[in-house]
């Protein structure tokens, strides 16, 4: 059983020593538990030997795929979805409102382009305030992002809430939403050898890029980084 599987008291501690090192770093707003929650994150990959299909199945898969995604977020399921923009496998993302990783299994399960084959989701668990996520109305027009992942990097390793790289990269997290810059983003609390942050950019990737390299966990090659090109519904995430 992964760790992400269940909400154990392991996890809960972790993301108790996140909100605790955010209370105590300079510049880090200070957060209560309860004002935070346990998101599951699906990215959304295109499997190497994904079924071919012809152009007219492709565009009432898609139209299947955009009905379903708006029933997830009618029942309060999805809080958001979206996109990637450049032509790589990883081709969206879901961010389900459950603290439970079957749960979230299951809801993606309902998506006709997973039950396709064409579409795959690999499963996170993103510890986010309560407050991130908006519903804005259906007719909102569609809002360009960067979105950046962390990677483990050569000489990734554990840390606790007393560690000063720690401290320091929280601090810098901070600073960029200080700024704008960074819409929201944090680490995943799943561990393991895949993606291990999430952040939205208002820039462009390449701006997102040269920004995140700064990063006191990039400069001690505790991470690498990557950006995409991304979109999801105006308003759903406060700027």
């Amino acid at each position: 059983m992964r760790l992400a599987r269940i909400l154990t008291p392991l996890a809960t501690t972790v993301a108790l020593v996140t909100i605790t090192a955010a209370q105590s770093t300079p510049g880090i707003h200070p957060g209560r538990a309860e004002d935070y929650f346990f998101y599951h994150v699906a990215f959304l990959r295109r499997p190497a030997n994904a079924p071919q299909m012809d152009a007219d199945a492709l565009q009432k898969l898609q139209e299947a795929h955009m009905a379903n995604i708006r029933k997830l977020h009618s029942e309060g399921k999805l809080v958001m979805a979206g996109p990637f923009l450049d032509d790589t496998p990883l081709r969206g993302i879901f961010v389900f409102k459950t603290q439970s990783e079957e749960e979230a299994e299951s809801w993606a399960d309902t998506d006709p382009a997973i039950k396709a084959k064409r579409l795959a989701p690999e499963f996170h668990l993103w510890v986010l305030p309560t407050s991130t996520f908006s519903a804005p109305p259906e007719s909102n027009p569609m809002e360009n992002y960067a979105m950046v992942l962390y990677f483990p990097g050569e000489k990734a390793q554990g840390h606790n809430g007393d560690d000063p790289i720690l401290r320091q990269h929280l601090a810098f997290l901070e600073d960029l939403r200080e700024s704008g810059k960074m819409v929201v983003g944090g680490p995943f609390r799943d561990g393991g050898s895949k993606a291990t942050h999430l952040m939205i950019f208002t820039t462009t990737p390449e701006e997102a890029l040269q920004i995140v390299a700064q990063d006191p966990f990039v400069l001690a090659g505790e991470v690498k980084a990557e950006a995409h090109p991304w979109m999801t519904q105006k308003g759903v995430l406060a700027k």
